[in-house]
C-alpha cells in the first residue's frame, strides 16, 4: 500500500467533512481553502426582497378586499371577503403562507367552524349563504376544516367527512346524481383527514381510521370507491400496486346491501 496516498486520501476526506477542501503545499502541509461562496449580507438582502414581494402583495389585496374586523359584519361576510382575498393570492408568491395566516383569522372566531362544516355538508345551504360564491365557499371551508386539523383538532374534519359521505350516500341509494360534484368535496375531506393520521396508523389499523371517517361497508360503491382509492393511495407507497389492489379490495368491496 502507498502509505503517502493513503494519508493524502484521508486528509482529504477529513477536510470534506469538516467543511472545506484541503490542499497541499509544497511542504505537503495541509491548508484550508475557504469554501464560501455566498457573502451573508447578499442573502440578507434577497430575503429583504422577498419579503417586500410578500408584503407588497398583502397590501394590495388589503385594499382591492379590505378584510372586516370580527364582529363589524356577519361572519358569513366575513367568511366570504376572506375567501376572495385567499382566491386573490393564488399564482402569487407566498401564497401558501398568506392562506395560512388569513385562515387563523378566521379561525380566531368560533362561528366560523360551524358554517364551514354546515357550507360542506348543505348544499341548499350553502348557495343561500353564499350564492354564486357556494364553489368558492366549500373549497375555502375544506381548507379551513384540514389547517384546525393541522393544529390538533381534527374532529370537526372527521365529523364534516362522514356527515358528507352519509348524505352522498342516501342520494346514490335514491339514484340521484351529486350536485355541483359534491363527490369531489368527499374526496377532498377524506383525503385531508388521511393527512391528520400518522401513516402508520393507516397501514396497521385501516378499520379504526375507516370507522372514524364514517365509513361503513353498507355504504353505496360509488362512497365506497372513494374512500377506497384514497386509503390505496396510501397502501401503495408501502406495498406493490399488486398488493395494495388486494387489501383495498379485501377493506372495501365488501357488499353490505345490494346496491350494485
Amino acid at each position: 500500500m502507498n502509505i503517502g496516498k493513503s494519508a493524502l486520501a484521508g486528509a482529504v476526506v477529513l477536510g470534506i467533512a469538516l467543511g472545506g477542501a484541503y490542499w497541499l503545499n509544497d511542504e505537503s502541509q495541509p491548508t484550508v481553502k475557504n469554501t464560501e461562496t455566498q457573502p451573508k449580507k447578499v442573502e440578507i438582502s434577497q430575503v429583504s426582497e422577498l419579503k417586500q414581494l410578500s408584503n407588497k402583495i398583502a397590501d394590495d389585496i388589503d385594499q382591492l378586499h379590505p378584510l372586516p374586523k370580527q364582529g363589524e359584519v356577519s361572519t358569513k361576510e366575513r367568511m366570504l371577503v376572506s375567501f376572495n382575498r385567499m382566491q386573490a393570492s393564488v399564482g402569487k408568491f407566498n401564497s401558501s403562507g398568506f392562506v395560512k395566516a388569513e385562515i387563523q383569522e378566521l379561525l380566531n372566531d368560533p362561528a366560523v367552524i360551524e358554517l364551514a362544516k354546515n357550507t360542506l355538508v348543505d348544499l341548499e345551504g350553502a348557495m343561500a349563504e353564499f350564492g354564486e360564491d357556494q364553489a368558492l365557499a366549500r373549497v375555502y371551508s375544506i381548507k379551513i376544516l384540514d389547517e384546525l386539523a393541522k393544529q390538533g383538532e381534527p374532529y370537526p374534519l372527521y365529523e364534516t367527512t362522514a356527515q358528507l359521505a352519509e348524505k352522498l350516500n342516501e342520494q346514490a341509494n335514491q339514484d340521484v346524481a351529486f350536485s355541483k360534484r359534491q363527490d369531489l368535496d368527499l374526496e377532498e375531506l377524506v383525503f385531508a383527514s388521511l393527512n391528520s393520521f400518522e401513516e402508520s396508523q393507516i397501514l396497521e389499523n385501516p378499520q379504526i381510521v375507516m370507522d372514524e371517517l364514517g365509513y361503513s361497508d353498507a355504504q353505496h360503491e360509488k362512497i365506497r370507491k372513494i374512500y377506497g382509492n384514497l386509503f390505496g393511495s396510501v397502501f401503495v407507497r408501502h406495498a406493490s400496486i399488486d398488493e395494495s389492489i388486494a387489501r383495498v379490495q379485501e377493506l372495501f368491496n365488501k357488499q353490505g346491501i345490494n346496491n350494485g
